[in-house]
């Protein structure tokens, strides 16, 4: 028992010792490089002294290459770092040249890559603090960082040495092949507020359409007035729908429901049916005075256009599902002005209704055309009932037996643009027809029939 006792107590003594001796290494260590820190920052001071004399000039001098060649270098980076808040443009140089020649710099940008999130921050406020051209560089390499606080730091440090020149870096990294770091940097510019704003506009006839998309959203989220005249113009010149969904949408930001206008010919004319969906969202959203009634009006406009699609329309827009899309704008519109379910389900009838009435009396005028004596009022009679839709089908195929082949023709091309596979079958009898042009037209709307039912089939 005695024995465990005396080993036990050699251990822990043992153990005593070298702990004791590693914490007096550190203190030791720490007290060494405080102390060459010391010296490097009394020579880095001799940089400060006016160089009003050549003695003093020299002396700036030879203080400049010892600070370089100081035999430890982080002690050197360390006093260099002391010199970059002076307003002296000649101690900020000597103090980068210094940082440069220790390798501080490569270090801070290793460390902005590679290194551990504390590593990456430090990195940052050192290069924050340098602010030169290149820490500009490598800092905004760092706004695309995986981390949104290391992007976050970054961008702040990018603007408070010299805002000018990290506004024209921020500017240009809008095209930025990084969506990440294109994306920060616009979120930096909005920061900026109204200096930002003409570099902001000189955005607007970049190439590149995301860095005309970020410049819109950016204009919009700083909320000054004066973009607004730069920005209009894209509505109808921007090829890309993106880039004119944004405008639409910053001018409802900066001007609200004065942007009424605007944004009812957008929902009007765009060619782009999503653009049009996001016009009609945003005059509900700004409560754009008579808004209720244009998204009425709209919604039963819009469904007698699908009633009376064209052949094109229905092959290309219902798969897309743009209508769809602003159908569902408009309805949800009208829930933020304060309609009840009821209210816009009986809006959406209402349209609905609407379109088939006007399309039934379409169709019954075209029919009696059908029963005229005169062969080109029966031709026309069958160009018309292609609006009518399926529901002019038994008539059309009636007509596929007119004694005159113009009107055959013409009742094969309105069921190739309107008809269903029920029609196949008629229109195989007319590749028999003794008239050529009634044949081309029955091989026509046959091959339109197939092709409009694989899409369907497809889309569902």
């Amino acid at each position: 028992m005695f024995v465990d006792y005396v080993l036990i107590r050699s251990v822990a003594l043992t153990l005593a010792a070298v702990f004791g001796a590693a914490l007096a290494l550190r203190v030791l260590l720490r007290w060494r490089y405080a102390a060459r820190v010391g010296r490097a920052r009394r020579i880095a001071a001799r940089l400060r002294a006016p160089a009003s004399t050549l003695a003093a000039v020299e002396d700036r001098s030879a203080a400049l290459d010892e600070l370089i060649e100081f035999p430890d270098m982080r002690a050197a980076a360390a006093a260099a770092r002391g010199l970059l808040g002076e307003t002296d443009a000649t101690i900020r140089s000597a103090a980068i040249q210094v940082l440069r020649e220790t390798r501080a710099l490569e270090r801070w940008s290793r460390d902005l890559r590679r290194g551990s999130y504390r590593r990456k921050l430090r990195a940052i406020q050192a290069l924050g603090e340098i602010g030169d051209e290149r820490a500009v560089e490598e800092l905004l390499e760092a706004l695309g960082d995986d981390d949104p606080d290391v992007a976050r730091a970054a961008s702040r440090a990018i603007v408070a040495r010299d805002p000018d020149y990290a506004a024209d870096r921020l500017a240009d990294a809008l095209s930025s092949p990084n969506r990440r770091l294109a994306e920060t940097a616009a979120a930096t510019l909005v920061r900026m507020g109204g200096d930002a704003v003409d570099l902001l506009v000189g955005q607007l006839a970049s190439r590149s359409a995301q860095a005309r998309r970020l410049a819109v959203e950016s204009l919009g989220a700083t909320g000054e007035q004066g973009p607004k005249e730069a920005l209009i113009p894209l509505l109808g010149r921007d090829p890309e729908p993106s880039v004119r969904q944004s405008v639409a949408e910053a001018l409802a930001r900066i001007e609200g429901d004065g942007a009424a206008e605007t944004l009812r010919r957008v929902a009007e004319s765009d060619p782009d049916w999503f653009v049009r969906a996001r016009a009609f969202a945003l005059l509900a959203e700004v409560n754009a005075p008579g808004a209720v009634e244009f998204l009425v009006e709209s919604l039963a406009q819009l469904q007698a256009g699908l009633h009376g699609s064209s052949e094109d329309e229905e092959d290309l827009e219902l798969i897309t599902d743009g209508p769809e899309r602003v159908r569902g704008a408009i309805l949800a519109g009208l829930r933020l002005l304060g309609f009840t379910e009821d209210q816009v389900a009986a809006a959406d009838r209402g349209g609905s209704r609407g379109a088939d009435e006007e399309g039934a009396t379409e169709a019954a005028e075209a029919t009696a055309l059908l029963r005229d004596t005169d062969s080109a009022r029966r031709a026309e009679g069958a160009r018309q009932l292609v609006s009518a839709g399926e529901r002019a089908t038994k008539a059309l195929q009636q007509a596929l037996r007119d004694p005159d082949p113009l009107v055959r023709a013409e009742a094969a091309r309105s069921l190739g643009r309107s008809g269903s596979r029920d029609c196949l079958a008629p229109l195989a009898e007319c590749m028999r027809d003794p008239d050529a042009n009634v044949r081309l037209a029955a091989s026509t709307a046959m091959r339109a029939v197939v092709t409009r039912d694989a899409a369907r089939e497809l889309r569902d």
